[in-house]
């Protein structure tokens, strides 16, 4: 082997780590979680005293903070794409209790 090809050959191996090393993503990374937002200038809105009386009227209940929470909990994931990540984050979402609400929803649909 010449000079000239084991060269290349260095070369070529550290083009090949290099990129390896770049492209890959980090382990501990995929363990850290980010939040969903479907848009970044969601604000709730300030009712006036008469709008919630009429809200209250109707049978419409404000949502307590517990269940606020609950929806923010439902929109922090993984970062990861990974198939053990992806099932942990199924693993750890709770949705026990949705079918009552499409319950509540289809009864005041019903009422239209």
């Amino acid at each position: 082997m010449n000079k000239k090809t084991l060269i290349i050959a260095i070369i070529a191996l550290v083009i090949i780590v290099g990129g390896v090393l770049f492209f890959s993503p980090a382990q501990p990374e995929s363990q850290q979680k980010e939040a969903l937002t479907i848009e970044q200038d969601l604000t709730p809105i300030e009712l006036s005293p008469e709008e919630q009386q009429a809200l209250q009227d109707e049978g419409i209940e404000p949502l307590s903070s517990e269940e606020d929470m609950k929806a923010k909990d439902l929109q922090n994931v993984r970062f990861s794409d990974e198939i053990d990540d992806i099932e942990a984050d199924l693993i750890e979402t709770d949705l026990s209790g949705l079918d009552v609400e499409l319950e509540l929803i289809e009864d005041d649909l019903s009422g239209f």
